[in-house]
Formats: C-alpha cells, structure tokens, sequence
C-alpha cells in the first residue's frame, strides 16, 4: 500500500481517468481542483464544464431505459447513479453480460449488466479528443504537482538524514538512541493525528487510518472523549508530550532519568484509550499506535535501566523550557490560522445563513414522508409548522451530540416537532437493534412522555442497556419487532447512508449544513 498516495473522491476519480483513457494531457491537480472549485459539484454539469476549459468534446445525455440497446452507447461514458446523493462510474465497455467499469475503487472492475441497468438513471456523458484539448501551460503544472507529490517523502528523508547526522556527530548510549528513536516516531504520529483533526481529507492520514476498518479514526477522533475540554484535544497532548520530551532528550541527554519516570506515569492512559477503542468497537490506527509507542518506550527504559539515573538542578529549568517550547509555538500557529480563515468564514456564513438559499436548496431535493406508521418517538410541539426527523442510532456518539444540540434547539424554538427514528441492521443478534427496539417499544405505551425521557436518559448517562432498561421496562408486545423492521425498511427506501441524518419537513439536510447550524436557520 502507498501511504502517499492520494485517495481521490468519486467525480475527481472518474474525471482524471476519463482523461488518461483519451490520452488529454491535463494533470491530476488541475482535473481535481476543477471539479471541487465548481459551484454545481458533484455533478455532471461540473464535469461537463470542466472538459469545456480543456477543449474537450463532450455531450451528456438522458437515455430512456425502456428503448436501451447497447449498441447506441458510445465508450467510454460516464454514467451516474443516484445512489448515496449521486455517484459516477465511468463504463469501458460492454461483453457478454458484463459492463466494464472504473471507479474510485476499482480500475478494472465488472458489474452484472441487469444490476448496471437497475442503478443507472439513464444519465451519460460521452466525451471525445479533438486538436486542441489539453490543458494551457501543462508542462509547468506537471512540474508543479511532481513537486506536490515529492513532499511528504522529501520531507521524511530530510528528517531521517538530520537524525542520522546528529547520531553520528555524537556519542550515545544504546538506551538513548533506543528511546530518542522512538520519541521520533511519537511525534510523527502525534503530528498525523493532529492533522486528522484538522484535515481529515489528508491522503496520508487516510491511507493510514484505512488500515484499522473504515470510519475509524473519524469516530473515535470526532467522539467528545477524545476532547480533554473545549480546547484542548488528546492529540494536542500527545503531541505536546512527544515534542516537548524529545526536545529535552536532544539538548540534555542526561534528562533520560526523569523522562522514562514521566512515560511511566502515562501508561494508564493507554488502557483507558485501548479500552474505550474496545467498547466502541471501531479502532483509531494512529490512536493505537501511539499506545504502542508508549509501552516500546517504557520497555526499553526498563531494559536498559533508565529509570535508576540520576536527576541534577539543571532540569528545573531545562524541562519547562522544553515542554512550553511546543505548547507556546502550537498555540501561536493555531490563533494564526485562526485569524487567517476568519474573514473568509464570515463571508460564507452570511451565504450558508441565509435562510432563503437554505429554504432553495432544501427543497430541491426530493421529499420523503415520515408518518406515524413509522412509530418515531416525538419530541417538541406536535402542532408545530416545523418538523425536523432524526434518523439515529443508539451507539452513535455523533448522534448523541446532535440529540444534545435538538434538546438546546426544543427549549428555544417552540414551533419544532422532533421525530427520531432508529437505522439498524434489524437483527435479533444485533445490540444496536436491541436498544432501538426497546426505545421504539416506549412510543407504544400509554405515557407518551416515556420514550423521550427514556431517550434523553440513554444519550446523557451512557449507561449500559442491562442498567437502563430496568429503569424503563416495556411490556411483551409483538409489535415492537417490527418497528425496527419498519424503520429499516424506510431508510432503504429514504437511502440512508450514515447517522445522524436530519430531514427538516421530509427534506434531507444538504450536506453542507450539520446539525449545529439549525439555530440559525430555522427561524
């Protein structure tokens, strides 16, 4: 696996290799910041656009199923699906019953044809190279983005050659080598987390995270556990830790006394994160490294006896130096791009909030109803004009912080009707299902305040079901069964992809919205 290799999105996907196939020389970065810098991305008018500024030759088409014939299609053409808000794939060819296609994925992938015909809406775009496509200063832009992709490596082999340097130049024992080599590789992944949090788009950091399972790292770093408080992170000080005993190892070696005692008072934050990685059953790769690189620290100060050396007076002024050093330059750098991003953010804030593009772009989007078949528990007025539906899970940290922010929303807006729905696997043998069952079961009882309460107890305590559902027990009834079966079956119907997913009056929320921008919209 190449860690710097970047992960494109599905449209920069398909456009970058819509132009390999006609051999039109446009560079990866170009393609890709094209299709992203377009006001109508993703979508099939970006694409088209974007072959329009290269001189590409290209049509889009709707094609009526019912008149299909193969041999009317003209390869390769980039097909869309309605799936998942809207996807391409770009079709090769057709043999046999097979459609030859490329994907984010997959380059060479195949798909039945009938299954083909069932996800396809119909929509084409075929392109084709006359004279003149291509990009305007190609050469240089190859250049430039040779160089994008050389930076990571370079700037490793930078890293390792100072190192290296600074090695040879001295004399160390091998315990110091041993632990400095391993602070090293500390503040490495402490950097990546830091930068997962701040960009979780990064290739490199998500290469690396996709080799713990998908979504893993995003939910355990996005979780309100890995916030020590609102501004302060766990990687924020992992990284401080790394940084600041690596700087102390390098300017006063002698410090390797203090430092193995400081590792060891760290230990029992491994357990704990290890532990909560467990319970959630989603695994942070970086997360987990840096537990490792914690216990092969401590290993090697046992090993080679570090923890019987001797302090001096020097370090009562060399530690805090060295541990304020990366506190001090981190902070600056944050308030920096803090003030940086600021004016630009005001200015899209008055666009994203402004309630009549909000209500534009909401309904331009297919409506879906959610009645009282659906069994949803409520929340709010239920006169109310205003009707926002919560499609949740029960083991869902995003989802107990967006039930958090409708509780907030309920207290000051009193036109707002809330119903929460549950999408789960609908399985006997599922906990998720277990716990939306008995949730779904309360709406059948007779005090109709009940699953709200119950609701509102289980996000806030996070106690475990065993504990929770003596406080709220429900009677046999067959029909809470098929509550979650229902439930499923209308978020198929709905394609409901992740939780929290919010609709507002049976339209989704644009993506571009989250939860916490309902207060300024709905007014």
């Amino acid at each position: 696996m190449n860690l710097f290799k970047t992960h494109k999105q599905n449209l920069e996907s398909i456009v970058t290799d819509l132009l390999n196939h006609l051999h039109v020389r446009v560079t990866n970065l170009t393609a890709e910041n094209c299709v992203q810098e377009h006001p109508e991305y993703p979508s099939i008018l970006s694409l088209s656009d974007c072959l329009d500024k290269w001189n590409v030759k290209n049509d889009a088409y709707k094609i009526d199923k019912t008149d299909y014939d193969r041999d009317d299609l003209l390869f390769p053409f980039t097909a869309h699906f309605p799936e998942q808000g809207g996807r391409f794939i770009l079709v090769h060819g057709i043999e046999g019953e097979h459609v030859h296609y490329s994907d984010e994925y997959q380059k060479h992938a195949l798909m039945n044809e009938n299954i083909f015909l069932e996800r396809w809406d119909g929509v084409a775009l075929y392109a084709e190279k006359v004279g003149q496509s291509g990009e305007v200063g190609y050469l240089g832009q190859y250049i430039f983005s040779l160089l994008q992709k050389m930076l990571y490596p370079v700037t490793l082999i930078l890293a390792l050659s100072i190192l290296g340097l600074t090695i040879i130049s001295h004399s160390f024992s091998g315990g110091y080598l041993a632990v400095f080599l391993i602070k090293c590789i500390g503040c490495a992944i402490s950097m990546l987390l830091l930068i997962q949090s701040v960009n979780p788009k990064n290739s490199l950091v998500q290469n690396l995270c996709s080799l713990g399972g998908k979504g893993g790292c995003d939910t355990i770093l996005k979780s309100k556990h890995a916030q020590l408080s609102t501004w302060l992170s766990w990687s924020e000080i992992g990284l401080y830790y790394f940084m600041g005993s690596f700087l102390l190892l390098l300017i006063y070696p002698s410090s390797i006394g203090l430092l193995s005692w400081l590792n060891a008072l760290a230990l029992p934050y491994t357990i704990w994160s290890l532990s909560y990685q467990f319970l959630k059953k989603q695994w942070c790769i970086l997360c987990s490294l840096i537990q490792i690189v914690l216990w092969a620290e401590f290993l090697m100060n046992v090993s080679f006896h570090s923890f019987g050396k001797t302090f001096d007076l020097a370090l009562l002024y060399m530690l805090p130096i060295s541990f304020l050093t990366p506190i001090v330059v981190w902070s600056l750098l944050k308030n920096s791009f803090k003030r940086a991003v600021q004016p630009f953010k005001q200015q899209l804030n008055k666009f994203k909030y402004n309630t009549s593009l909000f209500r534009q772009v909401l309904t331009s989007q297919p409506r879906y109803a959610v009645s009282d078949e659906l069994f949803p528990i409520l929340l709010g007025n239920p006169a109310a004009s205003t009707v926002i539906t919560m499609v949740s899970n029960p083991y869902c940290d995003p989802c107990a912080k967006a039930h958090t922010l409708i509780e907030d929303l309920l207290k000051t807006k009193k036109d707002i009707l809330v119903k929460v729905l549950f999408s789960t696997p609908d399985r006997d043998d599922d906990f998720r299902t277990k716990a939306a069952r008995h949730l779904s079961a309360l709406t059948l009882s007779e005090n109709k305040e009940l699953a709200a309460q119950a609701l509102a107890h289980w996000y806030t305590n996070k106690e475990t079901y065993e504990n929770w559902c003596v406080k709220y027990p429900i009677a046999k009834n067959d029909n809470y069964h098929n509550i979650t079966k229902i439930q499923k079956e209308w978020c198929e119907m709905a394609d409901i992809t992740f939780t929290p997913t919010i609709l507002i009056n049976g339209y989704k929320l644009p993506s571009v919205y989250s939860p916490e921008d309902l207060r300024y919209l709905l007014n």
